[in-house]
Formats: C-alpha cells, sequence, structure tokens
C-alpha cells in the first residue's frame, strides 16, 4: 500500500501496530489477527487498554494546554488509527485556526487520517517516518503547514515505544533543535514497573519490537528543554502547571507523559 491507497500490501494475517492499538482504544479499524493479538496481551495485563486510553487523553490535555500558551500549530508525530478527538479536535477547540500536520509511516494509517482528518488547508498529512526529523521538517505536506519560523507543538504518540532510549533521545533532540524558541514538546511512553509482567508483554507482542523505557530515560528525552510542571509523571496525573499531582503510579503498567518547553 502507497501513500495514494494502494491496498496490495496489505496483509490482514499479521498484526499491525497502529492497529492492535486501534483495537485497544475500542475502535472498529483492525483485523482478527489484531484482535487476538490485543486479546493475548489483555489476557496478561487486564489494565492495558486503560493505559492506552490514558494516553490519549493526556495528549489531548497537552495540545489544549499548548494551544491555550498561544501556540498555533501542531505536528502529530505517529498518529496511530485516527480517533475522537483527534489532535486537530483539541486544538481548534481552543485556537479554530490551528494548522496541524498529521505524520505516521504507516501506508493504512495515512489513507485513514486523509479520509478521516485532513479537511481544508490548515491540516496536512504526511507518510515520512517520525524517526528521521529532517525528512519530516522538510517534506512539502509538513511544510505547506507549519512554518518552523514559528513556534510548533511536538506531539510524539507511541512512536518513542518502538525506539531504543537512545534512539529515542537522539530523535527528540534532533526535532526540538530545528523547532523555533518557545515549541513545545510532547512525550508520551508506555511502562511496566513489573519486569515478569513485562517479559510476557514483549514476548507475546509480534508487532513490532517495543521498549521498556524507565523514567530516567524517558526524562533524558526531553534533555535540554524546560519542563512543564508537574513534570515527567503517569499521564492520567498530568496537568499543565499543576504542582500537586499524585506521586504513585497506578499500576504496574501505565504511560509516562511530559511536556517540556525549548
Amino acid at each position: 500500500m502507497n501513500e495514494a491507497g494502494d491496498l496490495t500490501a496489505l496483509d490482514a494475517s499479521k498484526p499491525n501496530v497502529a492497529r492492535v492499538r486501534d483495537v485497544l482504544l475500542g475502535g472498529r479499524d483492525n483485523y482478527a489477527a489484531d484482535r487476538q493479538l490485543a486479546e493475548r496481551l489483555l489476557g496478561i495485563c487486564p489494565s492495558l487498554g486503560d493505559a492506552v486510553l490514558e494516553r490519549r487523553a493526556f495528549i489531548t490535555r497537552a495540545v489544549t494546554w499548548a494551544a491555550r500558551q498561544g501556540i498555533t500549530q501542531f505536528a502529530e508525530l505517529g498518529t496511530g488509527m485516527p480517533g475522537p478527538p483527534s489532535a486537530g479536535d483539541a486544538a481548534r477547540a481552543v485556537i479554530p485556526a490551528a494548522r496541524v500536520a498529521y505524520v505516521d509511516s504507516d501506508p493504512v494509517v495515512t489513507l485513514h487520517v486523509r479520509v478521516l482528518l485532513a479537511a481544508g488547508e490548515d491540516t496536512a498529512v504526511s507518510g515520512a517516518d517520525p524517526a528521521d526529523p529532517a525528512a519530516v521538517l522538510t517534506d512539502p505536506e509538513v511544510l505547506a503547514v507549519i512554518d518552523l519560523a514559528e513556534p510548533v507543538c511536538l506531539i510524539f504518540g507511541p512512536v518513542l515505544d518502538l525506539m531504543p532510549a537512545r534512539q529515542a533521545r537522539e530523535v527528540v533532540a534532533a526535532y526540538a533543535a530545528l523547532a523555533a524558541p518557545g515549541s513545545y514538546a510532547v512525550i508520551s511512553c508506555a511502562r511496566c514497573d513489573d519486569d515478569d509482567m513485562w517479559k510476557q508483554l514483549q514476548e507475546a507482542y509480534t508487532a513490532a519490537d517495543a521498549y521498556n523505557h524507565t523514567p530516567d530515560e524517558a526524562a533524558g528525552f526531553l534533555a535540554g528543554l524546560e519542563l512543564v510542571p508537574p513534570g515527567l509523571v503517569a499521564a492520567q496525573n498530568w496537568r499543565g502547571g499543576w504542582h500537586d499531582v499524585p506521586a504513585t503510579t497506578p499500576g504496574p503498567a501505565y504511560v509516562l507523559a511530559g511536556v517540556a518547553r525549548k
């Protein structure tokens, strides 16, 4: 399948990262192999679906907060299957003229995003690899809506889960280096504190290689940037600018989340 929507390369017999996540979010854009894998994962960690939902809720809050700081352009890196609310929905609820670029190298995802989210001159969809900042930020599709001379909110969805810590740190740093001062980076990383559970999840998850980043590693992804209070916390505990949030994690599997300013 290419960006134009050619489905010949689609293999519905194998689980796909975005479609498995779609199952966990309660979506419909998935196949039997995706549902079977999601069921195995939930059998190991019943709260996994809640963690995925909390990530989406965090991104919505973070985008809303950034828009209230005056950010008018947003780039979602690793969009995944679209579902309400999208980053554009959250941004435009605050700033109706907000500009949004959705970036995902999965052509299945980009096809869905083009159909469901790409309406109007203020929205772009790019099939560039989110792990390649230079390619993303020189893509004509992205540059049609993102002005790198102005602050931008860079939203890292689940893509950092699929990179070793060193690569994730380098990728975030490269985007930050290319972004204008006043820009924000929004990160979220899946985390499992139970080593035995993580081993089982890692062995069961056949859609891609996944990484269990530690809190210190995740904090390092934002090195050189100014962390927005409350810092790096469990996704459901993040509220922009708040200092008084729960310090404990909600369970063995959750999502680490944070926002930082350049």
